[in-house]
C-alpha cells in the first residue's frame, strides 16, 4: 500500500465532521392548513444551527424580486411574501405554479433561491408521522422508501440530531436517509455499500434491517458491515469488519460507491437517480450519548474521501 495514501487519510471520521463546513438552508411552508402539531414536528425534526424552518403566506408573484430575504432566519413566524420566477431553480419544478393559491407546499431555499419543493403530505408520510419500528420490523419495504425533494436536497447541510428520550423525531431522519441509500444500492445492483451498525448484532435482532442487507447483497452489490462484534451476523453474504475503536462504536455511516467510482451524475432526473449514477453517503458521529452530528452528500470528492478512509482504515 502506498504510505502517502495512508498518511493522507490518517484522520478519524470524527475529524471529517469537525472539519465540515455545511451549507445553510431554509425550509418554508407556504399557506399551511395542516394543524399546528404538524408544523411543530417539522421544526423539531429539521430546525437547527444550519436549517431554519418558517411559514409563509404567499400573496402572488413579484416581478421585482427581493422576497426570499423574508424567509431566511425568520424563526418560525408566518410572513407574507411574493415570489419571482427568477428565484426558482429549474430543479424546484415550480414553473407556472401560482404560489398564492397552493397550500401546504414546502420550499427549500438556499441563499435567495428556491432549489426544491415538496408537498407537506410527502414529509408527513415519509418522516413526520413515521415510527422507526416500521423500518426495524420491515413493515416499510425497501422499495417503498423515498425522500421528498426538499429532504434529499438538504445534502451538504450539517445536522445535530437527538435520540430518544430527548427527541422522538430527529434520529428518524438518520434512519430514513440510511434506508434511502440502501435502496439506491439495491436498485443499482452493483458497486459497493459500506454501513456501520455500532453493534453487529443488530443485523440479527432487527428483522427489517437483516432483510434489507440480505436483499442488497443478493443483487451483486459488494456489501461491507462494520461494528462491535457482540454477535457476528450469520447467513448474510456480507464482509464483516469488527472493532472497538471510536470509528466503530461512535459512528453512523452508509456509503454507496457506484461501479466505476463516484462522479457527477449529469442528467439525473432525481436525487435517487443521482445517487445510483454518482454515489451518495451519510456520515454521522455520536458526540455525546444520544446526540448525533452529521451530513449526507452526493459530492464525488467528499464521497471518495469517506469511502477510501473506511476501506483503508477500518
Amino acid at each position: 500500500m502506498n504510505p502517502s495514501v495512508v498518511k493522507r487519510y490518517n484522520v478519524s471520521l470524527v475529524d471529517m465532521i469537525d472539519r465540515f463546513d455545511g451549507v445553510e438552508r431554509s425550509l418554508a411552508v407556504v399557506n399551511r392548513t395542516e394543524p399546528d402539531p404538524v408544523q411543530n414536528m417539522l421544526v423539531e425534526t429539521f430546525a437547527g444551527d444550519h436549517v431554519d424552518v418558517s411559514e409563509v403566506r404567499s400573496v402572488g408573484a413579484n416581478p421585482s424580486g427581493d422576497v426570499i430575504d423574508a424567509l431566511i432566519g425568520d424563526g418560525g413566524t408566518a410572513v407574507e411574501a411574493c415570489f419571482s420566477a427568477s428565484h426558482m431553480r429549474d430543479s424546484a419544478t415550480l414553473s407556472g405554479t401560482d404560489l398564492s393559491t397552493v397550500e401546504n407546499l414546502v420550499l427549500l431555499i438556499e441563499e435567495e433561491e428556491i432549489i426544491a419543493a415538496s408537498p407537506l403530505d410527502e414529509l408527513i408520510d415519509t418522516i413526520l408521522l413515521v415510527n422507526s419500528d416500521l423500518y426495524i420490523t420491515g413493515t416499510r419495504q425497501l422499495e417503498d422508501v423515498d425522500l421528498p425533494a426538499v429532504v434529499s436536497g438538504l445534502d451538504e447541510t450539517l445536522f445535530t440530531l437527538r435520540g430518544y428520550p430527548e427527541s422522538n423525531r430527529q434520529k428518524l431522519l438518520l434512519i430514513t436517509i440510511s434506508r434511502f441509500i440502501e435502496r439506491v444500492a439495491w436498485r443499482a445492483g452493483s458497486g459497493t455499500l459500506r454501513s456501520s451498525f455500532q453493534r453487529l448484532s443488530r443485523l440479527d435482532d432487527e428483522v427489517g434491517t437483516r432483510r434489507v442487507y440480505k436483499g442488497v447483497s443478493s443483487t451483486g452489490v459488494d456489501t461491507h458491515v462494520y461494528g462491535v462484534a457482540d454477535t457476528l451476523p450469520d447467513g448474510l453474504d456480507v464482509t464483516v469488519h469488527a472493532g472497538t475503536k471510536p470509528d466503530f462504536t461512535d459512528t453512523w455511516f452508509v456509503v454507496y460507491r457506484p461501479a466505476g467510482g463516484p462522479r457527477v451524475a449529469s442528467g439525473a432526473d432525481s436525487d435517487f437517480e443521482r445517487g445510483m449514477k454518482g454515489g451518495v453517503a451519510l456520515l454521522a458521529v455520536e458526540t455525546e450519548p444520544r446526540l448525533w452530528q452529521g451530513y449526507w452528500t452526493f459530492d464525488p470528492g467528499r464521497l471518495e474521501t469517506i469511502d477510501r478512509y473506511i476501506r483503508t482504515t477500518l
